[in-house]
């Protein structure tokens, strides 16, 4: 059996796995790294029997639509994910011309793709022409799954795990394999609690208030911005939520079977002001107590409107609630206390804190996860320093650290 990673392997963004087992060839997640500009994987091969895509984050899916192109094969993927990646590649097309990068996908690509894909369900196996591949819930956000492909051997590819169960998502559970591709996101790191970190944000909000100001919280589209509202659900304040998210939040709600309550799901949207127009945003300025927004890391969408009409007020917090990749505005902003907007550079004077609501394993988890596994062989991935898992699993397991565009034999 061989892999090979077109990317996604030493750095956290456009992750794409080729497998090479017994006459087939299986692409798992094609995405892209959402810089400014983007940055994109090496080409996939021609010859792809089926791809399958473990959930709609665009560094998973950005690329797909280009497998459109290819002369067979279909993407695999939960309905969720698919049509929450659907969204997201036409709305990364958008932003693509509106900043006049070239994309390398178009509008009839996407549409192609969708005449090619098959929705199977969590807990369900792919079978195709000899190819058996088997779903199983990976946490992260609704939808997300993990893959065993069972081959020469069994291997299983874990996309983003969670195997801590939150408010919005069940946990993932170990599944037996030979062979575990596992992402290493947190390698080395571990979560504060999660209701401690719940805690101290309603917290902040409060105190924000009682000095007068408001709560902007930037918060990611997908899976982000829904678990902040489960937690603003029962607080009492007055929130708002603005951008791409509800289109998200509607799909969610049709499939109550990936969430981890769907009642308590229903009722956290229905206490929530959605902002419809753009127009609206004003009056979000005077009425809300809290203000959900995308983008999560600063680079566009709504958020810099309401940053930039009250960046000068020190009573306004600006609470971040997901990861901050190097060279975005959210990064530029927690290192630099400034941000970056239409080439002008401003010094918010609010309050600035980070929560940590990750939706990935921490590193004990990880660990946790390959030793369930059973695996004999440990392939690490999607991390920017994998060396401290390697370090945790070395004597347990054959540890592999490959790098992008690397053929190895497992």
């Amino acid at each position: 059996m061989e892999l090979q990673f077109l990317g996604g392997a030493s750095e956290v963004g456009s992750l794409g796995l080729v497998v090479r087992d017994e006459g087939r060839t299986l692409l798992f997640d094609y995405g892209i790294t959402p810089t400014d500009p983007p940055a994109y994987p090496r080409p996939p091969p021609t010859n792809v029997d089926a791809a399958f895509l473990s959930h709609a984050h665009l560094d998973h899916s950005g690329m797909t639509p280009i497998l459109s192109r290819l002369p067979k094969g279909r993407l695999v993927a939960t309905p969720v994910t698919l049509a929450v990646a659907g969204v997201l590649t036409r709305d990364a097309l958008k932003i693509a011309r509106l900043n006049g990068y070239l994309s390398p996908f178009e509008s009839q690509d996407i549409r192609a793709l969708e005449a090619r894909t098959t929705a199977a369900e969590a807990g369900s196996s792919f079978r195709h022409r000899g190819i058996e591949v088997d779903l199983t819930l990976a946490g992260h956000i609704p939808g997300a799954t993990m893959f065993r492909y069972r081959g020469s051997k069994d291997l299983l590819f874990t996309g983003d795990v969670q195997t801590r169960a939150t408010r919005l998502v069940p946990a993932a559970e170990g599944l037996e394999c030979d062979v575990i591709v596992i992402e290493s996101t947190y390698a080395g790191r571990d979560h504060p609690d999660r209701r401690t970190t719940e805690a101290e944000f309603l917290a902040k909000i409060e105190e924000t208030l009682e000095r007068g100001g408001k709560a902007i919280v930037p918060a990611f589209a997908v899976g982000r911005a829904q678990e902040v509202l489960l937690t603003l659900a029962s607080s009492g304040f007055t929130t708002y939520l603005d951008g791409m998210a509800r289109q998200v939040n509607e799909i969610y709600a049709s499939a109550p079977q990936y969430l981890a309550d769907a009642k308590r799901f229903r009722r956290a949207l229905e206490g929530v002001t959605v902002v419809e127009h753009p127009s609206d945003r004003k009056k979000a300025l005077r009425e809300a107590d809290v203000i959900v927004t995308t983008g999560g890391m600063l680079d566009g969408g709504p958020v810099l409107y309401y940053i930039g009409e009250v960046y000068r007020d020190p009573r306004w917090s600006i609470l971040l609630t997901g990861f901050q990749v190097d060279g975005s505005n959210g990064r530029q902003l927690l290192d630099q206390g400034t941000l970056t907007v239409d080439e002008v550079t401003i010094r918010p004077e609010c309050e600035v804190r980070k929560f940590d609501f990750s939706a990935h394993a921490g590193h004990s988890d990880l660990v946790a996860l390959v030793r369930a596994s059973r695996a004999k062989t440990a392939v690490l991935m999607h991390g920017d320093d994998r060396t401290p898992l390697k370090e945790a699993l070395d004597g347990e397991v054959e540890v592999v650290v490959p790098e992008n565009g690397q053929a190895f034999s497992v």
